[in-house]
Formats: structure tokens, C-alpha cells, sequence
């Protein structure tokens, strides 16, 4: 069987063996997109289409490396390169398929390990960035009311659309939903004043919400005759895709005059958490529930995210030394 399988039907036998083990279908679309960016990489390296039609063989560990270095010099829009965070998970994704060649192919030796980890050159600050309280208000007050003539094209959004656009800046920002959360929420969802969302590897997680987004909630249209509550702009009767918000939150962003990072759905998400550990240092667990971690240890990285939280555990320090 192993003599007739081609490197795109070994991807596709690989996506098919983890969809049971939990991940959700964001996470096996990502894999699979990462993958087949690779198979077309491999592909053009060979000049045709033998990674298609021939055997499945393993890459050269430089090919490997080099298939990494290109995504350090791709162009993406009008920016050059990827993230250090996308560059990581084309590595995880890579050994994990790699893994899985050795084990159930028995593919041997596993080039991966003489392929270099990419550099993490960010810190927690680069990889956790967050607005500030009042740099979210001044978001969520855009979103809502829109912007002046100076910064940027008039304002031809609908009374429902700002209120839509609200409600997206105030489930990542005042919540803490990840962009696929937000998306996947069904009008039954919300019940009294709690959302019912479904997190990564399926689990399902209830979050309180703000009287201001239930407020908002009461006054919006959802879309007519569909059950989910944000509907595609094009075909109401699809859901909103994640990307659709991706493509919007920093537009807005930029109507609200913050120029100095790119704001992102994550940006938004890491901000609700930069400011809940802000407010209360010993919130960790509550936190760590609200935003659906696996573990604590990731939510104490939006511990160190705040520059005024560490201003104040060094003044606290000195303090404490000035009475001893």
C-alpha cells in the first residue's frame, strides 16, 4: 500500500487520522492548508508534479529547512515574511506529520530531527500585544458610532452593522472569545446573561457577559430564519468567517487612530486578558476559565504583558524594602 501512496494522499490519510483525536475543525483546516502549502512547495522544487504521482518519499532534512526559510521571504499582502508564531506552527505541523510517516508508514529516519526549531526572536510583550483600556474603548466607540471625516472614507455602515461590528470588538475584547468562537455562535447560545461557546478541541465553556453587551445583544438583528447570530455580509445565510473579521477588526482599528501595532482578533483576545490579570494579579484561575486554557501557565504569560503591572511590583518591592 505504502509503494503506491503519493505525498498528497499521505497528507490526506494524515488529517484524516487526527480528526478524531479532538482538535477542532479550525485546527484540522490549519494543518491541512500548512501541509498542502508544503506538498506545492515540494512540487515546484521538483519542476512537475512528481510529489503527486510518484511514491511517497521523505524530503532531504535541507529541503525541509529551506521549505521554512521560504516562508521567512514570502510575500503576504504588503508585508514580507511570516509571523515567528505562524513560522513555529509549520514546524509543529511538519513534525507531527513526520511523526506519523515514521510510525505508521515506516518512513526512516525522520528528517525533522536535523532540521533547526525556527528562532522565537519575539518576547512575551511581541507575542502577547494588547491595547490598552482606553485604546479598547476607543475601538468599541468607533465600531459603535463610526469615525470622523479625517480618518478615512465616509461611514456607510447601517445602524445594525455597527452594532454587529460592536458586538465582534466586545466578545474578544470584553469576553475573551477566540475569532472561531465568536463565529460559531448560535442565537440559542446565549442564555440569560451567559454565552454557551464551543472551544478548542471541542470543549464547551460557559462565559458571563457584560450588561453592555446584552444591551447591545437586545437591540441587534440577527440574521431572519438562521440559527447562527452573525451572518456572512454577502449570503445572510451563511455563517461570518472568521476571516471576514480578521479582514475587518483592524480596519476599524485604524478609523480609531491606533496606528502603532496592527490589531488583530488575537490582539483583542490577549488584550481581555492582559487587563482581567491587570485588575486582579491573583485572577488566574477565573481567567484562565473565561478565556477556555488548558493550562494556567498560559494565562500567566498576560501577566507579563502589562508594563504598569510590573511598575507596580517593582514599586511595591521598594516600598517594602524602604519599611524594613
Amino acid at each position: 500500500m505504502r509503494d503506491s501512496l503519493t505525498l498528497a494522499q499521505a497528507i490526506d490519510r494524515y488529517v484524516a487520522s487526527i480528526e478524531g483525536a479532538g482538535y477542532s475543525a479550525n485546527t484540522l483546516k490549519a494543518y491541512s492548508t500548512r501541509l498542502n502549502d508544503f506538498l506545492n512547495w515540494v512540487v515546484a522544487d521538483a519542476g512537475g508534479d512528481t510529489a503527486t504521482t510518484s511514491p511517497v518519499a521523505l524530503q532531504e532534512p535541507d529541503a525541509i529547512q529551506s521549505y521554512l526559510a521560504s516562508l521567512r521571504r514570502r510575500k503576504i499582502g504588503r508585508r514580507i515574511g511570516v509571523s515567528n508564531q505562524t513560522l513555529s506552527h509549520a514546524y509543529a505541523v511538519l513534525s507531527g506529520f513526520h511523526r506519523w510517516m515514521e510510525r505508521t508508514l515506516r518512513l526512516e529516519p525522520n528528517p525533522m530531527r536535523d532540521v533547526l526549531r525556527p528562532r522565537a526572536d519575539s518576547s512575551i510583550d511581541d507575542e502577547f500585544h494588547s491595547l490598552t483600556s482606553t485604546q479598547l474603548d476607543e475601538l468599541l466607540e468607533v465600531a459603535r458610532n463610526g469615525w470622523s471625516r479625517g480618518s478615512g472614507p465616509p461611514d456607510l455602515r447601517t445602524t445594525n452593522r455597527k452594532l454587529e461590528d460592536w458586538l465582534l470588538v466586545a466578545f474578544m475584547g470584553l469576553a475573551g472569545l477566540r475569532v472561531s468562537e465568536v463565529c460559531g455562535i448560535d442565537g440559542g447560545d446565549i442564555v440569560e446573561d451567559v454565552v454557551h461557546v464551543l472551544g478548542k478541541g471541542r470543549k464547551r465553556r460557559s462565559v458571563p457577559l457584560a450588561p453592555e453587551i446584552l444591551e447591545a445583544l437586545a437591540e441587534f438583528h440577527s440574521p431572519s430564519g438562521h440559527r447562527h447570530l452573525f451572518g456572512s455580509p454577502k449570503d445572510a445565510a451563511r455563517r461570518l468567517a472568521p476571516y471576514s473579521v480578521e479582514q475587518r477588526i483592524p480596519r476599524l482599528a485604524q478609523r480609531a487612530g491606533i496606528l502603532e501595532l496592527r490589531v488583530t482578533p488575537h490582539v483583542l483576545r490577549h488584550t481581555f486578558g492582559s487587563l482581567m490579570l491587570a485588575a486582579d494579579p491573583t485572577a488566574l484561575v477565573p481567567t484562565r476559565d473565561l478565556m477556555g486554557h488548558e493550562s494556567v501557565e498560559t494565562t500567566n504569560k498576560y501577566a507579563h504583558t502589562r508594563e504598569e503591572a510590573r511598575r507596580m511590583a517593582l514599586q511595591s518591592m521598594h516600598e517594602l524594602r524602604r519599611r524594613s
